[in-house]
């Protein structure tokens, strides 16, 4: 059996009503070189026999492997030390590429030999609707930093990187801490001993899941809060002078802020509004963004109102 190129990794958990869609998206590429590992991760469903058959069926490169439950970090691992290309492109479950995808980011490989990972814009989907394109990088001199006190510049279905660069870094960190920002870390980490480069066009679709529920946006910026602080000590050291602090309480507060707009956009009591709205603007007041959002915050606010007087 020939080696292939590429090695799509596509981590999978109760998927089988959908993952054919994503399959299909694969099947559908215009660049044939590569093999589809898919890592079932302990789902409760069919999804393996779906997987599976739509191989068989298809006659695809590639093979379904069956887990116990590590979480996406795990399942991203497994696959890449399963696969058996030289690149491999991440895709989740429920994500799609467009037929041009994997032949645009191989073409830009071989223009850029020097490069080792090459990432794309990506559209936001809701059933299907595009409602508006993220925009992904720009690579920078210093891609760590830029990741660190930027914000995360890619997505996981947006990118092929170099296998041999992912290993050495040890993959993902399958941390429960990290769990949700666990690809963040990943493409900090690997920018430290890659280069990157972007294609200034949209080759993939992710599909947006309305999930603002005040537990869930704890869980997701209190794991982004604690690996953006391992990753300031890591970068700054005990003591970073005045200038990192500013910037690194900047970077939190753009955390703040951003917990507090899927907050604003949910039916979420007050409290749990003014709680982010406070540590926003204790952790930099000056930056517009923040005041921006602390108008909507005012805007937004829903005094209580008494109830019925008691009868007499």
């Amino acid at each position: 059996m020939s080696v292939p190129k590429v090695s799509v990794v596509i981590p999978a958990y109760n998927a089988a009503r959908f993952i054919v869609g994503t399959l299909e998206t694969i099947r559908a590429q215009t660049f044939n070189d590569h093999e589809t590992v898919v890592v079932d991760d302990g789902s409760s469903d069919d999804t393996k026999a779906v997987v599976d058959a739509f191989l068989s069926r298809h006659g695809l490169a590639g093979t379904c492997i069956r887990q116990s439950n590590k979480r996406i970090a795990g399942a991203r691992n497994t696959g890449m030390r399963a696969a058996r290309g030289e690149f491999i492109a991440l895709l989740d479950h429920d994500d799609l590429w467009y037929p041009e995808k994997l032949a645009k980011c191989m073409c830009a490989f071989a223009e850029h030999p020097e490069v080792d990972l090459v990432g794309h814009h990506i559209d936001i989907l809701r059933n299907g609707r595009r409602l508006r394109t993220a925009r992904k990088g720009p690579a920078a001199p210093d891609m760590y930093e830029t990741l660190l006190l930027k914000g995360n510049a890619l997505a996981p279905s947006a990118a092929v990187f170099r296998k041999e660069k992912a290993l050495s870094i040890g993959g993902f960190r399958e941390n429960p801490e990290f769990n949700t920002v666990e690809d963040y870390d990943f493409w900090m980490r690997l920018s430290r001993v890659a280069r990157f480069h972007f294609i200034d066009e949209a080759l993939a679709g992710y599909a947006v899941v309305d999930d603002s529920a005040s537990s869930r946006v704890d869980y997701h910026h209190g794991n982004l809060e604690t690996l953006l602080r391992e990753h300031f000590a890591s970068r700054f050291g005990p003591h970073p002078d005045l200038l990192q602090r500013l910037r690194m309480r900047r970077r939190l507060s753009a955390v703040y802020r951003s917990a507090l707009g899927q907050l604003l956009a949910a039916d979420v009591p007050q409290s749990k509004r003014t709680e982010y709205a406070l540590k926003m603007l204790r952790a930099f007041p000056c930056d517009a963004k923040n005041l921006v959002r602390t108008v909507q915050w005012i805007l937004a606010w829903r005094p209580v109102r008494p109830g019925p007087k008691p009868a007499p």
